[in-house]
C-alpha cells in the first residue's frame, strides 16, 4: 500500500506529539527536544543516484512558477519510501522551494547574459554557507522571475539546473522532519499510523527491534521498527552522534551544559554510525533505501 506524505494537517494533539517525540528519542537515542535549541530549524531532504538515473533531477515539475515561489507542492509519483517486510510504503510530496539545486550558468546564450550573471553571483554568496554552493528553489525562482526566464523551457541548456535535494514537505520542528522522513506526517493520531512489519517482523535484525522496545504505543514499535534495521538492504538506518557530544561536550565545550543527555549512557564506536564533518554537525540521521540508490536525511537547517 502506498501512502501520501504532506504538508502537517491540522489535528495532531498535543498528547499524540509527546507519543511520536517519545518513540523519536528512542531511535535517535536521546529525546528531539534536546537536538539544538527550541528555535532550530530542520528539514527533511531526498538525494542519491536514483534521482539521476530516472532522470527525475530535470524533470520540469520541480521549476514551475508555482512550485518554486512555494505555492503548490511538487508530487512526483515516483518517490518512494521503501522500508522492509509488509510495511507500508509511503508516497512523498515535496517543497520546491526549499529544495536544493545546482546551477551552472556558463552555457546561456548571450541573450541571458544578465541572468546567468545574476545565478553566478547567488552561486559563489552560496558557496560560504551551509549549502557549499547550492541554490534554494525560492532564490532559483525569484532569479529567474525577476529576468523573466521559464525554467521549465526545453531551450534553456539542460544542466542549467539540476536537483540535488528535494525537501520533502513538512514543518520546520525536528518532529516535523522525522515524521516526513518516515512517512508520518499524516499520522495525527494512533488509529492513522501506517502499517507496519506485523506478520514480517523477521525481515529486520533483531537489533532493530530492540532500539525500539521502548516505544510506548504498539502501532507506533512496528512501524518504526522497519526503519531501524542498519543492515537493511530496502531502508537502512544511519545514526549520527550530536555535533555537541563528539567530544563529550555540550554547546558551550566545557562538558558541564545543562542538558538531560548524559553521554556516558553513549558508547560513540557503538551507538552511532557516523559524524557529520561535511556541513557543520547538522545531520541527524539519515536512511539509505535500496542499497544506497536514495538517501532521507534530516538535518538542522542554518541557511
Amino acid at each position: 500500500m502506498t501512502l501520501e506524505n504532506s504538508t502537517p494537517p491540522p489535528g495532531r494533539s498535543a498528547e499524540w506529539a509527546a507519543a511520536l517525540a517519545q518513540a523519536f528519542g528512542e531511535v535517535l537515542g536521546r529525546p528531539p527536544a534536546e537536538h539544538g535549541d527550541a528555535d532550530a530549524r530542520y528539514g527533511a531532504y531526498y538525494g542519491g543516484n536514483f534521482l539521476d538515473e530516472a532522470e527525475l533531477d530535470h524533470d520540469p515539475v520541480w521549476v514551475g512558477r508555482a512550485a518554486l515561489a512555494g505555492e503548490e507542492t511538487v508530487e512526483p509519483g515516483h518517490l518512494l519510501l521503501t522500508p522492509p517486510g509488509d510495511t507500508a510504503e509511503t508516497e512523498l510530496v515535496f517543497d520546491a522551494s526549499r529544495s536544493l539545486f545546482w546551477v551552472d550558468p556558463r552555457e546561456l546564450p548571450d541573450t541571458l547574459a544578465a541572468f546567468g550573471a545574476d545565478l553566478a553571483a547567488a552561486v559563489a554568496e552560496s558557496e560560504s554557507g551551509q549549502w557549499r554552493g547550492a541554490l534554494l528553489g525560492a532564490d532559483l525562482g525569484r532569479i529567474a522571475g525577476h529576468h523573466g526566464v521559464d525554467l521549465a523551457s526545453a531551450d534553456l541548456p539542460r544542466e542549467l539546473w539540476t536537483l540535488w535535494q528535494g525537501r520533502i514537505a513538512s514543518g520546520d520542528t525536528l518532529l516535523d522532519a522525522l515524521c516526513a522522513a518516515t512517512g508520518l506526517t499524516a499520522a495525527t493520531s494512533p488509529e492513522l499510523v501506517p502499517a507496519g512489519l506485523g506478520d514480517s517482523a523477521d525481515e529486520v535484525e533483531e537489533e532493530a527491534h530492540e532500539l525500539v522496545a521502548g516505544v510506548a504505543d504498539p502501532a507506533l514499535r512496528d512501524y518504526l521498527a522497519a526503519f531501524c534495521d542498519e543492515e537493511s538492504h530496502d531502508l537502512a538506518l544511519v545514526r549520527f552522534a550530536p555535533a555537541d557530544d563528539e567530544d563529550g561536550q555540550d554547546d558551550e565545550g566545557d562538558g558541564d551544559g545543562d542538558n538531560d543527555f548524559d553521554d556516558a549512557d553513549f558508547d560513540h564506536d557503538d551507538d552511532y554510525d557516523d559524524y557529520d564533518e561535511s556541513q557543520g554537525g547538522t545531520v541527524v540521521v539519515r536512511w539509505d533505501g535500496a542499497v544506497d540508490q536514495y538517501e532521507v536525511t534530516v538535518r538542522r537547517v542554518i541557511a
